[in-house]
C-alpha cells in the first residue's frame, strides 16, 4: 500500500479512468512505454519491480542513437495494471492528457536490479516491440532545489543500436502497440491538437503552391499511366510493380511477388494464421525501414485483422491465410515477415521455440554450426526433435515444434535454462547478453523470442539486407562450412527447391513432443557441466 501512496493521492479516482491498482508481491519483469501529451508530450518510461512499476518521465522520449542521453525525471511508482492504460486523463487532474501505449515487452536487468537501482545505475536488456538491446538508466547528481532525481536513459551500442542519421524510432513508429492507434485517434487531447494544427499550417504553403502542385489534367494522365503499368499476381493487383526493391540484384516488387507465388506450397504452412510482425520498406531495402505491427489506412482485405484476448482487454493482431494475403504484403512494402511462436488457434500456448545463434565479432562461422550442433545434443538427451533454419544474416535458428500445452512463462523459463547452461558450461564461447562488448568472440543465444509477443523471421521470408537472402529451412546433415547464413536468396532458392528430395521440414507438423520438466532440465545440465 505505502509503495503507491504518492500515486493514489495525485489522483481523484471518481474522476479519472486510470486504474487505483494495488502493489503486489508478484515477481515479473514487464515493461512498457507510455506515449502522454499532457502540458509537454513526453514518454513515460515503466520497469517492474517488486510489485509496481518504477517510473520514469523520458521528455524527449527514448533514442536509439548508442550513447545518446535522454533526460528522464524519476516520479511516483505505478502499479502494474497501469501498464495496459491507454486513453484520457481529464483536464483539471494530476497529468491530464492523452496516453498511448507506445511500446511494451520484457526487460532483463544485468546483476541485482534491486543494488543497481539503489546505486543509480541500471543496465538492462529490452525485449519489447519497438525497443530491443541493451540500456542504461544512470541517476545523476541531486541538484539543490531539485524535487525529484533526474536520471538519464542511454542506448548501449550493441545491434539494435542506430546512427545519428538513422530514422527515429519516434517518429517511424509512433501508433499504439495496443490498439494501433494515434494520440489523435485514441483522444484528443489540447497538446496533441495544437500539434495538428502546426503540422497541417506547415503543410499549407506547400500544397497550395502552384509550381509544386500538377494541374487537374497532369494528375489524371498520371493515373491512367500507373493504373495501365499495374500488374496482378495471384489475383492481386501491384502498383508500381516496376519499383526495384533490391538495388544491386535490380529485383522489382513484381519478382517479390511472383517469388512468393512460386514458392507458396513451401511458405504458406510456416506463416497461415501466425500473427505477424512486418518489415516494410516501401521503397526498397536500401531506403528507410520501419516495423509494423498493427493495421494501417488502406490495407488490403487479404490481410486479416482479429482482435485477440490480452488481460485486460484486447490486442490486434495481423495474419495471413493464404498467398494472396502474402501479395498483398509486398505491395504494401513488406520485404520481411516475422511470426509468433503460436497460431491464432492458441496464442496462450507456443507450438515452436527458438534458440537464436547471433555470432559477435570475431566468431568464425564453424563456431556457430558447433553451438547449433550443441544444443541439437542437449535437446535429443530430453528426448527432444529440433529442426534447423539459416536466417538470412548472420546466424542460425534451431526449432523446437511443441504440441501447444505448456504456457509462455513454462516455455521462457526453458529455453532461458537451456542458453543458460550452454553459457555457464562454456562462457568464452556462449552469452546470453546481447551487450556489444560481452559478445566480442562469443555467440549470443537469444531465448528471449520465446514470449508471447515476441516473434522470429519466418522459413522463406526475405530479409531486407544486401543480396535479397531468403531464411531457409536446412537439413541438419547440410549444416557445413560450405552452408553460408545468407546464401539462398531470392535469385537462387528456386533452383535449391526444385533440386531437393525432401522437404527439410517435412515431418515438423507431426513431431509429437511436449515441454519437459524445467527443473529436470536445470538438473541435467548441472550435471553435465559438473
Amino acid at each position: 500500500m505505502a509503495k503507491l501512496a504518492s500515486y493514489r493521492a495525485k489522483r481523484d479516482f471518481t474522476r479519472t479512468s486510470e486504474p487505483k491498482g494495488k502493489a503486489t508481491r508478484h515477481k515479473g519483469s514487464s515493461f512498457v512505454v507510455q506515449k502522454h501529451a499532457a502540458s509537454r508530450l513526453h514518454y513515460d518510461f515503466r520497469l517492474e519491480l517488486d510489485g509496481v512499476l518504477k517510473s520514469w518521465a523520458v521528455a524527449k522520449g527514448p533514442s536509439l542513437v548508442k550513447g545518446e542521453k535522454r533526460l528522464a525525471v524519476h516520479v511516483e511508482d505505478h502499479p502494474l495494471d497501469y501498464a495496459d492504460f491507454e486513453g484520457l486523463i481529464p483536464e483539471g487532474q494530476y497529468g491530464g492528457g492523452t496516453v498511448l501505449v507506445w511500446d511494451r515487452g520484457i526487460w532483463e536487468p544485468e546483476g541485482d536490479p534491486h543494488d543497481g537501482y539503489d546505486k543509480g545505475r541500471l543496465t538492462f536488456r529490452l525485449d519489447g516491440e519497438k525497443l530491443h538491446g541493451t540500456w542504461h538508466l544512470i541517476r545523476m547528481a541531486k541538484r539543490p532545489r531539485e524535487r525529484q532525481e533526474a536520471w538519464l536513459l542511454i542506448k548501449a551500442d550493441d545491434a539494435y543500436a542506430r546512427a545519428e542519421n538513422d530514422p527515429d524510432i519516434l517518429e517511424e513508429a509512433p501508433l499504439s502497440v495496443k490498439s494501433g492507434r494515434s494520440i489523435e485517434e485514441i483522444a484528443p487531447s489540447p497538446t496533441a491538437k495544437a500539434a495538428v494544427k502546426r503540422k497541417a499550417a506547415s503543410k499549407k504553403p506547400a500544397a497550395s503552391s502552384s509550381k509544386k502542385s500538377a494541374s487537374p489534367a497532369k494528375r489524371t494522365t498520371a493515373a491512367k499511366a500507373t493504373k495501365a503499368s499495374d500488374v496482378e499476381v495471384a489475383g492481386i493487383p501491384l502498383t508500381h510493380p516496376e519499383r526495384v526493391l533490391w538495388e544491386e540484384q535490380g529485383l522489382t516488387k513484381q519478382a517479390l511477388a511472383e517469388f512468393y507465388a512460386d514458392i507458396a506450397d513451401w511458405l504458406l504452412p510456416h506463416l497461415v494464421n501466425r500473427p505477424l510482425t512486418l518489415i516494410r520498406c516501401p521503397s526498397g531495402a536500401q531506403k528507410k525501414c520501419f516495423v509494423q505491427r498493427h493495421s494501417w489506412a488502406g490495407m488490403n482485405p487479404a490481410i486479416h485483422r482479429t482482435m485477440v484476448p490480452d488481460k485486460p482487454s484486447k490486442l490486434e493482431v495481423l495474419t495471413v491465410s493464404d498467398i494472396q494475403g502474402v501479395i498483398a504484403l509486398v505491395q504494401s512494402g513488406v520485404l520481411e515477415m516475422h511470426v509468433w511462436g503460436a497460431t491464432l488457434a492458441d496464442l496462450e500456448r507456443p507450438d515452436r521455440l527458438i534458440f537464436d545463434f547471433d555470432p559477435g565479432e570475431g566468431v568464425e562461422w564453424r563456431q556457430v554450426i558447433e553451438g547449433a550442433f550443441a544444443i541439437r545434443e542437449r535437446l535429443k538427451v530430453l528426448g527432444l526433435v529440433s529442426f534447423l533454419k539459416t536466417t538470412g544474416g548472420k546466424g542460425l535458428h534451431v526449432v523446437v515444434p511443441l504440441k501447444p500445452k505448456a504456457p509462455w512463462k513454462e516455455a521462457l523459463a526453458f529455453t532461458r535454462s537451456m542458453a543458460e547452461a550452454m553459457a555457464k558450461d562454456e562462457p568464452d564461447r556462449y552469452t546470453t547478453t546481447s551487450v556489444k562488448n560481452e559478445r566480442q568472440g562469443r555467440i549470443f543465444i537469444d531465448y528471449l523470442r520465446n514470449n508471447r509477443e515476441a516473434s522470429a523471421v519466418a522459413p522463406y521470408s526475405t530479409r531486407s539486407r544486401p543480396g535479397a537472402p531468403v531464411a531457409t529451412p536446412v537439413a541438419w546433415d547440410e549444416l557445413t562450412p560450405g552452408l553460408k547464413p545468407n546464401g539462398f536468396t531470392v535469385e537462387n532458392l528456386g533452383v535449391r527447391l526444385a533440386a531437393l528430395r525432401q522437404d527439410p521440414w517435412a515431418e515438423i507438423a507431426k513431431v509429437d513432443q511436449v515441454l519437459p520438466d524445467v527443473k529436470r532440465t536445470k538438473r541435467t545440465s548441472q550435471k553435465k557441466g559438473a
